[in-house]
């Protein structure tokens, strides 16, 4: 497949950019540059500089995240991360592009009571977020949601919730991990599970969480995950609830 990779300069889109480019051809967008053939340098919130990207495109992966520290003071990151998805989605739609993986994350359900007292299945709803970051989350997902029932488009969501690199043992936004959590996972799995999801059959509209801890997996319904798309994670932390 012609595969837009959006973010793919970020925490997860960089491994995915490897991933993805294995398989499949792969055009990478992101607003800070990509030492990639064809790399294409724009902004998710320029709607022309989007649908210009998707000339030619089978399918979307979406891996946009603003940094963690502009999501609440007027800061720009819930803008990008709303108004950026709603871009994708509908420059997808006009070129007939039916396809599209989207990176979520548990925040979504962050509003629950959190586990053991709730636990998260893929179709727990409604979504409820807690927070600015999470409530960004939300509405990416809801759009993606309107987009498949209003438009027909195939849409799987994927969501971890602390990502981690573990070899260097950071987070997104260069924080050291000093404790693993229950939700913890590491990138490079992350972006497996967006390869399996671009590939799996059968998708209409379906979310799938992915940890990689025994707490993540009494806490949410990831073993549907992995029997759906045939993933599984290859780093694990030991975290439970």
């Amino acid at each position: 497949m012609n595969v837009l990779l959006a973010g793919a300069a970020g925490f997860v889109g960089r491994v995915a950019l490897e991933l993805l480019n294995e398989r499949h051809q792969v055009t990478a967008f992101d607003i800070q540059n990509v030492e990639f053939n064809g790399a294409i340098v724009g902004d998710v919130l320029d709607y022309a500089a989007v649908i210009t990207a998707m000339q030619g495109i089978d399918a979307v992966v979406n891996t946009i995240m603003a940094p963690n520290l502009t999501y609440g003071e007027n800061g720009s990151g819930f803008t990008v991360n709303v108004s950026g998805m709603y871009n994708l989605l509908e420059a997808a739609r006009v070129h007939g592009i039916k396809r599209f993986v989207h990176t979520s994350s548990g925040a979504v359900h962050g509003g629950y009571p959190q586990p053991p007292e709730t636990f998260l299945r893929h179709d727990l709803y409604p979504l409820k977020a807690a927070g600015p970051y999470a409530l960004s989350k939300l509405l990416q997902e809801e759009l993606a949601w309107n987009f498949h029932d209003q438009h027909g488009m195939s849409i799987a969501v994927i969501r971890p919730w602390s990502i981690i690199d573990s070899k260097t043992m950071l987070t997104t936004d260069g924080t050291v991990v000093e404790d693993y959590s229950w939700g913890m996972i590491d990138r490079h799995d992350v972006a497996s599970a967006l390869v399996c999801a671009l590939e799996a059959k059968d998708i209409n509209y379906e979310c799938f969480y992915v940890m990689a801890t025994p707490g993540g997996y009494k806490a949410t319904d990831v073993t549907r995950t992995e029997d759906r798309l045939g993933w599984n994670p290859s780093i694990t932390f030991d975290a439970n609830l």
